[in-house]
């Protein structure tokens, strides 16, 4: 899926939740800043550990515990909600396609 549309579905998703509109601007931000930060431009560049990595670059610059914890949410939400609802999508990113285990190395034939 494409970044407009991940955005778009990521509107969708949050609004059947109900959320204030002031909410989701701001989450929108965090997730526009996600995509651009990590040169994302379509959901099979999608990994979890983006999330923890993208985080921790923000505690770096300084910014606040209540604003790392937004951020979290939103690129959470994204994941666990709008991507997750797509076929296929959950066994990609619950791993890296490469490794079965974190610091494995396999030798194919």
């Amino acid at each position: 899926m494409k970044r407009t549309l991940i955005q778009s579905n990521y509107r969708i998703a949050f609004r059947k939740k109900n959320a204030p509109y002031s909410t989701e601007v701001s989450t929108l931000r965090w997730l526009n800043r996600f995509l651009d930060e990590l040169s994302i431009a379509h959901s099979s560049q999608l990994r979890r550990w983006q999330i923890d990595f993208f985080v921790s670059r923000l505690k770096e610059e300084g910014f606040s515990y209540e604003d790392l914890l937004q951020a979290k949410s939103a690129l959470r939400f994204l994941f666990d909600k709008v991507l997750a609802g797509q076929p296929g999508i959950a066994d990609r990113y619950s791993t890296d396609e490469n490794s079965d285990e974190p610091g494995s190395f396999r030798i194919t034939a």
